[in-house]
């Protein structure tokens, strides 16, 4: 049978980091995905990056139409680029509903092992996860992802899939960039050195507390949304002509009128705010 909303035959963009992991993702990519892709009747154009920001570049200012579906081989890093690039299209509000695929090719493959989990597979690793996502990608399964925005006092704005990370797991992501090449084992060298030189880090974290929900319906007993075969839907403020949704201009910002935030400010040293993309 088949599955999903991807047509046969399918034409996928495949952007690929020849460095994620332990350089071994064009090697997987060729030994393991393409043979099952095309038994999936999946056509592949294969975008390998040179450089770091290749992939944003190529996805934002890529006519994308000839492609079905956009897939990432590498880590969750590279995928952060390719989500930032559509984000930054003026038709970036058409080019979202385009099916993603991630096949976890790199250090960090935090969303990939979420996608198997919640498909219903057993906890898995390196080659079978990579075997896993791949035949998901094959029957076209795909579910609803949430984004998060970021704006920095400088007007820059960032769209995570993960979550966003200040303080000492950040630097350890960032410092370990140099060990790419030892795979899973660069976070581990990365740690202990910053262990050795520790940080305080100076900041201040405001947050509107929640208000209750008046929503009368029983809760779900189980919290887990299974990959599905559904549309996916997408909920964004749109500015007509823009590169990327506005934001939500009705919550007042710390310090305005009307703010209803909670603050805390004082030196937070090691971890202060979970990491990732």
């Amino acid at each position: 049978p088949r599955y999903g909303v991807l047509p046969r035959p399918c034409r996928a963009l495949v952007l690929l980091n020849p460095q994620s992991g332990a350089g071994r993702a064009l090697e997987d990519f060729q030994a393991v995905v393409q043979p099952m892709l095309a038994e999936a009747d999946i056509a592949t154009t294969v975008f390998v990056t040179e450089r770091p920001h290749h992939a944003h570049e190529k996805v934002r200012d890529e006519d994308l139409s000839q492609w079905d579906t956009l897939v990432v081989m590498a880590g969750d890093g590279l995928l952060y680029e390719v989500v930032n690039g559509l984000m930054e299209r003026l038709d970036w509000e058409d080019t979202m509903k385009k099916p993603l695929c991630i096949l976890p090719g790199g250090s960090g493959n935090a969303l990939a092992a979420s996608i198997n989990h919640y498909a219903g597979n057993d906890h898995v690793a390196k080659k079978k996860l990579l075997t896993n996502c791949t035949f998901i990608l094959c029957k076209g399964l795909h579910t609803q992802m949430d984004l998060v925005s970021l704006s920095t006092a400088s007007g820059k704005r960032l769209f995570s899939f993960l979550g966003f990370g200040w303080g000492f797991i950040s630097d350890v992501d960032i410092d370990s960039e140099k060990y790419r090449r030892l795979g899973n084992a660069r976070f581990t060298l990365g740690t202990l050195q910053c262990l050795a030189k520790l940080r305080v880090y100076q900041g201040r974290l405001s947050y509107l507390p929640a208000v209750p929900e008046q929503d009368t319906s029983p809760a779900p007993k189980d919290p887990h949304v299974p990959i599905t075969n559904g549309q996916a839907g997408h909920r964004v403020w749109l500015s007509a002509g823009s590169r990327g949704p506005t934001g939500n201009s009705s919550i007042p910002l710390p310090g305005e009128p009307g703010a209803s935030w909670s603050s805390a400010t004082g030196p937070c040293p090691g971890d202060c705010l979970g990491a990732d993309y």
